[in-house]
């Protein structure tokens, strides 16, 4: 994804980026903390599992509890949406 792209979203009201996944490279790791740290971001993990199919284990990219604490101060309580 094109930084420009990105810096866009940030400005549309991106609050957080999934930067810990397997199929992340170091080098794009390192840019995409960059970022996040000069718009204060949320940086996530991978820790999702979608089966067999995929070679993700449960857990392998963690959220840190700081960042876990600030997705939860940003929680607006809203009724979940239903289709």
């Amino acid at each position: 994804m094109p930084v420009a792209y990105l810096e866009r979203l940030i400005a549309e009201g991106l609050g957080g980026l999934e930067i810990g996944h397997r199929e992340n490279t170091e080098d794009g790791k390192r840019m995409l903390r960059k970022i996040a740290a000069r718009h204060d971001l949320i940086v996530t993990g991978s820790s999702d599992y979608h089966g067999a199919g995929k070679p993700n284990l449960p857990g392998e990219n963690t959220t840190s509890d700081e960042m876990v604490s600030r997705i939860i101060e940003r929680a607006t309580g809203s009724e979940p949406r239903t289709p």
